[in-house]
């Protein structure tokens, strides 16, 4: 087996590298995306009180600066310096001011119980122990604080089999002894994710397809769409239940 420390580096080669280029085929259509995500965020909260909120792998920074630009108090966090530069850029484009940190998804360099919301957009399967990351979000949380997963199945065919390789010959290159540790690279599905959800103590409000986001994704790259998404992307919610 891989050991832990190489295996993160080899992790965060690949995205730093991709940082170059990844999510670039949306850019142009970043307002467009950003309305989604005002969309959903305002389903999920449903106040006009200021939250403060995390979003965890916020690589290009787009879902953190839809939050920011709602009023809410947002830090980005993200293992990859160059992602965190692309999410500067982004914020500095949109006029939105965001909180950036380097860190690692399974120990998160932020206080105990200061959040009311947590969240993340494709970060869960890239994980070596899911159940780190879990139980870092909790520590994160103040009592009854929700936490947000969007995920995909990324690595199946629509038959169920197994994609046997990828568009990015540097994924096939960093990550051939990297994938087979990654718990959730294969059967990423909502429902393994909401059982593993409530084994770290909350409460699942609810999941589903982002049907909207799905549709943004394939009417502006149908391409990379059909290559990519066999489902739409999944979305988790959760509460951390109160102590009270």
């Amino acid at each position: 087996m891989i050991e832990g420390q190489k295996m993160k580096d080899k992790i965060l080669e690949y995205w730093d590298f991709r940082s170059s280029d990844y999510h670039m085929e949306y850019a142009k259509f970043m307002d467009e995306e950003m309305d989604i995500w005002k969309s959903i965020f305002s389903e999920i909260l449903l106040t006009d009180k200021k939250v403060r909120a995390v979003e965890v792998g916020t690589g290009p920074g787009i879902l953190a600066i839809s939050l920011a630009a709602m009023g809410h108090d947002v830090t980005g966090v993200d293992l990859s310096e160059n992602m965190l530069e692309k999410a500067a850029a982004n914020a500095r484009e949109k006029e939105v001011d965001i909180s950036l940190v380097r860190g690692d998804a399974e120990e998160i360099p932020l206080k105990d119980g200061e959040y009311d919301f947590v969240f993340s957009k494709y970060l869960l399967w890239t994980l070596p122990q899911p159940d780190k990351f879990l139980d870092e979000h909790y520590r994160l949380l103040k009592d009854g604080g929700f936490m947000m997963i969007i995920d995909g199945m990324w690595f199946q065919n629509p038959d169920g089999t197994e994609k046997t390789g990828s568009r990015n010959a540097r994924f096939e290159e960093l990550y051939a002894d990297v994938k087979p540790n990654l718990p959730l690279a294969k059967d990423n599905t909502p429902e393994r994710i909401t059982d593993l959800v409530q084994s770290h103590g909350f409460e699942v409000v609810s999941w589903r397809f982002l049907d909207d986001y799905d549709a943004f994704l394939e009417r502006n790259d149908p391409e990379g769409h059909a290559a990519a998404y066999i489902k739409p992307p999944h979305m988790i919610l959760a509460k951390k239940r109160s102590h009270i």
